[in-house]
């Protein structure tokens, strides 16, 4: 359940309050089904980011507020400087980048530039404070945990699709098919290697990750830069996760080539101090390109977010949520482009 969105006249209130400074005026930005954003127009100096935050349960601000803090205090320029919090009003305020939403248009080096940024940030694994922060949100240590993340999805949507026959068609024919021997094989490779695929990642193996991370979450400035913006479910992950949902998440859209030349950029960084990375990437990849088929579904749940953020934006929801189901296809299929043993016979 979130909090009623801030009027412009309490965005005021509020940020003049956190700023300890008068705002001029408070004008809507970036509003997401998360969150709002609001651009302070400073009295003096330059404008601010005031940021509302849902209740629904999961202390967003906390740990977005505790990563932005943690990268300001280390340098990193790419990510907005934390200014103040209100956990009362559930609203921070943050340093405002001008930009446009990177997604747009989509640039040729794009691919590269989000892999800079992962890179630098691995830099600070060991750096003060790094050991106090949170896990990732949806974080997994082990492949059975990415396993059981799958199949908790699955039996959510299974459930709702006994009124959607199109959707149970793509699930039982499609999905369920494929990542079925995306597993068996997962288990029987690490059956060959002696490994447990249910130990979990030791801490020197894990990476910083932004988790919901790519262009969605990037604006460019006038100089083709991206910078990076929300942060609510930054924290310790897999490298392999953080690599493999960086190149399938669907808000980014990286063309093939793209996804590839991250994948290999990434894959050489975290396969430096970890013999393991190259063996659960290759196993886990196809899992987590399921699980983004089942998070592009989750708008036929009934009581989730992303069929209230598509009702909210109007026309037949049943049109919507066919759209959805074309997307899931789409991405199951480049799954299977990129590993033809997985595709149903």
């Amino acid at each position: 359940m979130s909090e009623p969105d801030l009027s412009a006249q309490e965005a005021v209130s509020i940020g003049s309050r956190l700023a300890g400074a008068r705002v001029a005026a408070a004008h809507p930005a970036r509003s997401g089904g998360n969150n709002r954003v609001f651009r302070l127009e400073m009295a003096q100096g330059p404008p601010l980011a005031l940021k509302q935050y849902p209740s629904d349960g999961r202390d967003r601000l906390g740990q977005e507020y505790d990563a932005l803090s943690f990268l300001s205090r280390h340098g990193i320029m790419l990510t907005p400087r934390p200014v103040a919090k209100d956990a009362d009003s559930f609203c921070a305020l943050y340093q405002w980048f001008d930009g446009e939403a990177a997604v747009l248009r989509p640039q040729q080096d794009d691919a590269e530039q989000l892999a800079d940024f992962l890179i630098e940030l691995q830099k600070l694994r060991d750096a003060e404070g790094a050991r106090g922060l949170r896990n990732a949100s949806a974080s997994i240590f082990s492949p059975e945990e990415a396993v059981a993340q799958y199949q908790q999805r699955l039996d959510g949507l299974r459930q709702a699709s006994s009124d959607h026959p199109e959707l149970r068609a793509f699930i039982d024919n499609s999905l369920v098919p494929s990542t079925a021997t995306a597993i068996r094989r997962l288990r029987q490779r690490y059956a060959e290697l002696g490994r447990d695929p249910g130990a979990d990642l030791l801490p020197a193996h894990r990476a910083l990750s932004p988790s919901d991370f790519g262009l969605h979450n990037a604006l460019r400035a006038e100089d083709g830069r991206l910078r990076f913006i929300d942060f609510e479910y930054f924290g310790w992950d897999d490298p392999v996760k953080l690599v493999s949902d960086t190149a399938i998440h669907p808000g980014s859209d990286l063309p093939e080539a793209s996804a590839n030349r991250l994948i290999e950029r990434l894959s050489r960084a975290f396969e430096a101090g970890d013999d393991a990375f190259a063996i659960r990437r290759d196993v886990l990849y196809p899992v987590f390109g399921a699980i983004w088929c089942l998070i592009v579904l989750n708008a036929y749940l009934p009581e989730s977010r992303s069929r209230r953020a598509l009702a909210a934006q109007g026309g037949d929801l049943t049109v919507r949520l066919a759209g959805q189901l074309d997307k899931a296809r789409r991405l199951h299929q480049t799954i299977c482009q990129r590993d033809p043993d997985l595709t149903p016979r």
